[in-house]
């Protein structure tokens, strides 16, 4: 038998199928990790709009530039032989295409970013605030916690009692939450018992929120 005859007798791999089942297998085990806990929440951050735009660019950056680089190769060591113009033809078409898609993306989503913060065209809001303890004496400390929705961020806030000029300086912590310990003073005879958190967004609106205090007797 002659060499020609056996080359021709050996299996020949064909890539397309090993791409597809390499593809299809780690779907698998994609959702096999994220169903044990060992995906490190990355199917359950996909619903997060921030993470899944900026895993889909990641992708797309390293299919394209992984097949400029195969077509480079392809062309610069492949024997004369076995080196065929026609696939290299196509695979040039495959880039151009990947290109144009690639570069959309990159468009839009460097694009997103330099437009500066995110605007809300819903107003600022704050909820209820959770005081604690509601009854204190002059020289106790209360502890004010809420949430901020809404608006442009970043938020600001600022908190005071009664009728204190209250700005809003010190910056809400990430997810719009704020917690803070604030020192109870001595009202005045006609001053109201009620403590005030003033939130500011990004554009300069600005949102206040109110709650009662109960003050018992000094010691």
């Amino acid at each position: 038998m002659s060499q020609n005859e056996n080359a021709s007798l050996r299996p020949r791999v064909n890539w397309i199928v090993l791409l597809v089942v390499t593809l299809v297998m780690s779907v698998i085990l994609l959702i096999a990790a994220a169903v044990v806990g060992l995906d490190k929440g990355v199917l359950n951050n996909m619903a997060r709009t921030e993470f899944a735009r900026g895993l889909i660019t990641y992708l797309f950056a390293v299919l394209t530039i992984g097949t400029a680089v195969v077509l480079v190769l392809s062309a610069l060591i492949a024997e004369e032989g076995t080196f065929s113009k026609e696939r290299f033809d196509r695979g040039k078409e495959i880039l151009a295409l990947l290109l144009g898609v690639f570069g959309t993306i990159v468009g839009f989503y460097f694009g997103s970013e330099a437009a500066g913060p995110r605007a809300d065209t819903s107003a600022v809001q704050v909820s209820t605030l959770d005081v604690s303890p509601r009854v204190v004496e002059p020289g106790d400390t209360v502890t004010v916690r809420a949430v901020v929705t809404g608006g442009v961020s970043p938020y600001r806030f600022g908190i005071g009692l009664g009728d204190d000029t209250v700005e809003a300086r010190e910056a809400v912590a990430e997810g719009g939450w704020i917690t803070k310990e604030a020192p109870v003073r001595q009202f005045q005879s006609q001053e109201a018992r009620v403590i005030r958190v003033i939130v500011q967004d990004a554009s300069g609106r600005r949102v206040e929120q109110i709650a009662p205090i109960a003050i018992g007797a000094p010691r």
